[in-house]
């Protein structure tokens, strides 16, 4: 099955309130709230697909485009899930499974846990870190997905504004 080309231009919409499930709420009453909201974390644009579509059509389109994650959705639009090149990887390829056969329905993350622009950022990579997430779909104020976190690149982004206020530091000296 073909997948049609959305990224750039659509959203999903989520059945959900677009709120962090929080799993643990003891660790982040003791931290300091951050007033940095999530869109600042800069989001990737979701790559769609439907909950119809192969296993195969979805990691042609997550490798021609360089992905690694793919919010799906179902016969409405609303949001079924997401699927991760890990999920492949352990719930298709090490199971032995046809991907050229195998829906994605099957083998995706159904009901993902998701975040707002709004919410703060550290309440979404809290929820990241412990419940062991890579990626984690982001909502607007109605409740569509617009975009993705990816935990790598949010860390990569953390890494190079310690060391641009770093290098501020060191040349105020």
């Amino acid at each position: 099955m073909e997948c049609d080309d959305l990224t750039d231009t659509a959203s999903v919409h989520s059945n959900r309130s677009g709120s962090v499930q929080h799993s643990v709420k003891s660790t982040r009453s003791t931290r300091k709230k951050s007033n940095m909201p999530v869109s600042k974390l800069r989001p990737k644009a979701p790559m769609i697909s439907s909950s119809n579509d192969t296993v195969l059509s979805v990691a042609q389109m997550l490798a021609s485009k360089r992905g690694d994650a793919a919010i799906i959705t179902d016969l409405n639009g609303g949001l079924a899930g997401i699927i991760t090149d890990t999920d492949v990887t352990r719930r298709v390829v090490a199971k032995n499974l046809p991907a050229s056969s195998t829906c994605v329905a099957d083998v995706m993350t159904a009901n993902p846990s998701c975040v707002a622009m709004a919410d703060p950022a550290t309440d979404a990579l809290v929820t990241m870190v412990e419940n062991r997430f890579r990626h984690l779909p982001v909502t607007d104020d109605n409740g569509a997905v617009v975009g993705v976190l990816d935990i790598a690149k949010c860390l990569n982004d953390a890494i190079t504004r310690l060391e641009r206020s770093k290098d501020k530091g060191s040349n105020a000296a």
